[in-house]
């Protein structure tokens, strides 16, 4: 089924021309770079999928639509693995049984004993110390590049304050867990299929159309753990400088109470500005992470003509 779902939230991810539909939603500037950031953060924040393909040009439609319907050939065509299509249509069914709730929590709260949130704290910890370290290590014996190391210590600091979290999130409490699985059965019940043959014989419309609604219970499940990603998203904010088709980012937002800021590269590729690959190369790991960048999570392109 990935080759059905990941093409499918890239295209959510990757609409261009956006106006939304809601007069009260303002979008950035096309023209303007941070709107690599900022456009799919009020497009995450909307839920309003469907209102904002709608509203796309009829160029841009179309080859959203023939991406959509090329993912759904080749999954009805076998190109997926029979065991991951039967393990999707059995984590559906469960979730789709009158007593789904019951049954998954039946599998997993006793896996909760597995989560202590003491030992997790502690990993989180060592992370957010250790990536400062390595961003100044950098990778073959070149170290990162000032914004790479401040982008890199900002990120270990979010790990030290996730740590704190942790510790009062309740993520081995019985009662949030239930609670989360209440949400995420929602959210699968309201996508609206039974199995993955249904899932496939969605329209592009269809499924956006649907997609609000499961975004809104999974947002939901993060919020029984106190992660509330909608006031992390109304909280962005971002500044560019410099010139040409690559610029620098200022990304400020809030999140487990506390600001802050981390640089962002981006840059104008094929006519649209997206992050950048630049971000991570140079550091451990840099080079699948930038390729995923630029590949496979290329942020929200944007049309500045």
């Amino acid at each position: 089924m990935r080759r059905l779902i990941a093409p499918a939230l890239a295209l959510v991810l990757g609409m261009s021309s956006l106006v939304a539909v809601d007069p009260a939603v303002k979008l950035p500037d096309p023209k303007d770079p941070t709107s690599a950031i900022m456009t799919p953060v009020t497009l995450l924040r909307s839920n309003d999928f469907k209102g904002f393909y709608a509203l796309m040009p009829a160029e841009d439609q179309a080859k959203a639509k023939a991406e959509w319907d090329k993912a759904r050939t080749e999954t009805a065509a076998g190109q997926e693995s029979e065991g991951q299509m039967a393990e999707f249509n059995a984590f559906l069914a469960k979730c789709l049984a009158p007593d789904a709730v019951d049954q998954l929590m039946k599998e997993a709260e006793p896996k909760l004993a597995d989560m202590k949130p003491e030992e997790v704290s502690q990993g989180l910890q060592m992370m957010g110390a250790m990536l400062p370290m390595m961003a100044m290590q950098g990778q073959g014996g070149k170290k990162a590049d000032p914004e790479q190391q401040q982008l890199m210590g900002a990120v270990g600091g979010m790990m030290m304050d996730a740590s704190q979290w942790v510790l009062t999130s309740g993520i081995d409490d019985p009662k949030k867990l239930r609670s989360a699985i209440e949400k995420l059965v929602a959210g699968a019940k309201a996508l609206g299929v039974k199995d993955s043959k249904d899932l496939q014989g969605l329209s592009l419309d269809e499924f956006l159309g649907r997609l609000g609604p499961v975004v809104k219970e999974m947002k939901a499940a993060l919020a029984v753990y106190d992660l509330q990603l909608d006031p992390l998203l109304d909280s962005v904010k971002a500044t560019a400088k410099g010139n040409g088709n690559e610029r620098s980012l200022a990304v400020s937002f809030t999140a487990f109470g506390k600001p802050y800021a981390l640089p962002v590269k981006v840059e104008l590729k094929d006519g649209h500005w997206m992050v950048s690959p630049k971000n991570t190369k140079g550091l451990p790991g840099g080079n699948s992470m930038g390729g995923d960048l630029g590949d496979e999570n290329p942020g929200m392109p944007m049309d500045p003509k």
